[in-house]
């Protein structure tokens, strides 16, 4: 089953590193890979070690490609702990299936091409359920210190790794066997690994007055209103879109029969499952009711909940689920094929939210612009996707600015420039129709004399995605 495995794995790590030469740098990457050229020991609003890794792959040139390849080497990396874990767990076959159906899910085939925090906290998460594991079953003190290493690198990527913390402490106090480890040293070594390998996070927000812990916690909280029925509603369409409509009823079948094996059996499997899954979502779910949930926040849940899933229809002799299991990993190959299909047809149209088409027109056009603005001067993109993909795209990937210059919250650009040090400077600023300023007093107040340079209307399958706003600035007065 091994070689199968390693057969399957090796002929879909080629496939996506074909797909890489053609699928264009996503707005996240491209601001990842912004990351990555401004060394740091974190980052205003995500830890740094996506960046690293992009850094990694981008040394010998920047492309989509070479971005591409940091998610493509960790979702390989991923594939492989997972099929580990599941066999242990249960075996080689559950293992196998498991990690084809994830692969072939919509939202970890996405992540196994654009790079985003997630990509390395997913490896990271699926070795903390490893390492609970090995040390359930004594192989030796030293998985100890790698489940604080892995927790401490996943809280490195992303800070939803504290869930991972919860999971590995639910797993270990929830058992009368296991509990007992906390009357030993070794959890408490591990805490300590954790929190040594999370120092540079640690350090960057002691130094920024934890502008980072703030924002991802404060500004989640103010989001919180009153009830949102679109939100909520919203987020369960989600789950289905990005799980798929048809193996939805089997993945929450089989996580509802790995929460009764915990609860009426103990067994150690279901209850590594459990821990590592079950907070996560019940966490969501509240949360979703009151503010929006991204798409992608689920996936270290459903890592779990797709080996349960996968075990249960292995272990249930009903019809019903043994014909629901084959038509749902029918589903998911189709749907894999479709999808990579439809995004290498030139002229399909996928709305607005296609953040991959025009910005190679738009560097270009910029190229010309900026030939004729008078030095010194500096481009400046609203809002960081366009600031993002402008340094990418332009020849000389030179330093851009965003919405700091006019006054505005810029993310990480806030941290990359102080906009006083460009006074009396020239600038070309671009702006996004999706984005639109809010009032173009906005920025004719901070220069001089504004310039309506050109717009570039953006269209795919005679459809409009949006337009490009071009406008040459004289003199900034700062803020």
């Amino acid at each position: 089953m091994n070689r199968k495995f390693y057969s399957f794995l090796f002929g879909i790590a080629v496939f996506r590193l074909g797909f890489a030469f053609f699928l264009p740098a996503a707005p996240q990457e491209a601001y990842y890979w912004n990351y990555s050229r401004h060394a740091a020991l974190s980052y205003f609003d995500h830890p740094p070690l996506a960046a690293y890794f992009i850094k990694l792959t981008t040394i010998f040139g920047v492309s989509g490609f070479s971005v591409h390849l940091a998610a493509i080497i960790l979702s390989t990396l991923s594939s492989i702990v997972i099929y580990r874990l599941a066999s242990l767990l249960f075996d080689d076959t559950t293992a196998f299936w498991s990690a084809v159906a994830i692969n072939l899910t919509f939202i970890y085939a996405l992540g196994s091409m654009i790079i985003t925090p997630d990509t390395p906290m997913l490896l990271f998460w699926c070795l903390s359920m490893l390492a609970c594991y090995s040390i359930d079953r004594d192989r030796g003190k030293i998985w100890w210190i790698l489940l604080g290493f892995f927790i401490g690198a996943g809280f490195m990527s992303k800070y939803s790794m504290v869930f991972a913390g919860l999971g590995a402490f639910l797993y270990f106090v929830l058992s009368r066997k296991r509990v007992k480890w906390f009357t030993t040293i070794w959890p408490y070594v591990a805490l300590i690994v954790a929190v040594i390998t999370t120092l540079p996070v640690l350090i960057w927000n002691y130094q920024n007055d934890w502008a980072s812990f703030a924002f991802q916690t404060g500004r989640r909280v103010d989001e919180m209103g009153r009830f949102r029925p679109d939100f909520f509603f919203g987020f369960i369409g989600a789950v289905i879109g990005i799980y798929g409509i048809v193996p939805i009823p089997l993945l929450f079948a089989g996580i509802w029969h790995s929460i009764k094996g915990f609860l009426w059996g103990n067994f150690s499997n279901h209850a590594l499952i459990v821990c590592f899954s079950v907070p996560l979502l019940l966490f969501l779910i509240p949360v979703s009711a009151k503010s929006w949930v991204k798409m992608n926040w689920t996936t270290p849940a459903f890592i779990g909940i797709f080996i349960a899933a996968t075990a249960y229809y292995f272990t249930k002799k009903s019809r019903l689920v043994q014909t629901w299991g084959k038509i749902s990993i029918g589903f998911l190959i189709l749907s894999f094929i479709a999808i990579h299909t439809l995004a290498l047809i030139p002229g399909i149209y996928f709305g607005r939210g296609d953040y991959f088409t025009g910005w190679d027109r738009l560097a270009r056009r910029i190229e010309t612009v900026r030939k004729d603005v008078p030095e010194p001067y500096f481009i400046c993109g609203y809002e960081y996707k366009t600031a993002s993909l402008l340094a990418f795209y332009l020849d000389d990937h030179p330093e851009t600015v965003s919405n700091t210059i006019i006054g505005r919250p810029g993310l990480q650009y806030d941290y990359w420039c102080d906009p006083d040090t460009l006074v009396g400077y020239n600038a070309v600023f671009v702006y996004d129709k999706r984005n639109k300023l809010k009032s173009p007093s906005e920025l004719a107040d901070r220069f001089e004399k504004v310039e309506f340079d050109s717009g570039i209307h953006i269209e795919k399958g005679g459809k409009e995605i949006t337009e490009f706003y071009i406008f040459r600035c004289y003199n900034y007065r700062g803020l």
